[in-house]
């Protein structure tokens, strides 16, 4: 088993707490022994490294410039990302499972899962309906809605407390029995997870 995550910040590409929080988990994993590929979104450009043995990061940049707003640059880095985790498929002979963080790499997410098959779990931090100062702008619209989706298409969504399971049900309307309540502060996180995959694999 071989585990692709998907963040937007990892250091040292720093945006808010969310790098700090996939680096750490990430980290716990491997302890466990995971095989593990990071896709993230590079300033620097282009470049793959391996920090550690069954660890290695790709570290991508849009094809893509001058864009008018963060949805056509997500868009064009979706389409990177995808890109590079079909590469990981089929060039690995471990059973491949996603896991992405909030709503950046949900579209590339939705279209590996449909056309390869491959299992997809999500974490979710925020919600737009929180981050926005204009939730009901074009662009927070076109965000909930990408929102709205992933929760119903990915396999395991994680939230870290029951405010937040509260808060996917009252903003984003669902009651899915595959929402989990996960704290990655608990000391058996990995654990939690590391069974969730499991489950994943054997289906």
């Amino acid at each position: 088993m071989r585990v692709v995550f998907l963040s937007w910040e990892y250091p040292p590409r720093i945006v808010g707490e969310l790098a700090w929080q996939v680096q750490s988990q990430i980290e716990r994993l491997r302890r466990k022994g995971l095989k593990i590929d990071l896709v993230t979104i590079s300033d620097a450009g282009y470049y793959v490294e391996e920090p550690a043995p069954s660890f290695r990061i790709t570290r991508i940049t849009s094809p893509v410039s001058h864009h008018s707003t963060i949805i056509t640059w997500m868009v064009s880095i979706n389409t990177e990302a995808a890109r590079i985790v079909a590469d990981i498929y089929h060039s690995e002979s471990d059973r491949i499972i996603l896991h992405t963080y909030d709503w950046h790499f949900a579209p590339a997410s939705s279209a590996l899962k449909k056309a390869l098959n491959i299992p997809w779990v999500a974490s979710l931090y925020s919600l737009e309906q929180h981050r926005s100062l204009n939730p009901n702008s074009p662009l927070s619209s076109c965000i909930r809605t990408i929102e709205w989706h992933m929760v119903r298409e990915c396999d395991f969504l994680l939230v870290r407390d029951e405010w937040m399971l509260r808060e996917v049900r009252n903003n984003l309307s669902i009651d899915r029995e595959a929402v989990v309540v996960s704290n990655p502060s608990a000391a058996d996180w990995e654990d939690q997870v590391l069974q969730l995959y499991e489950k994943l694999v054997s289906s």
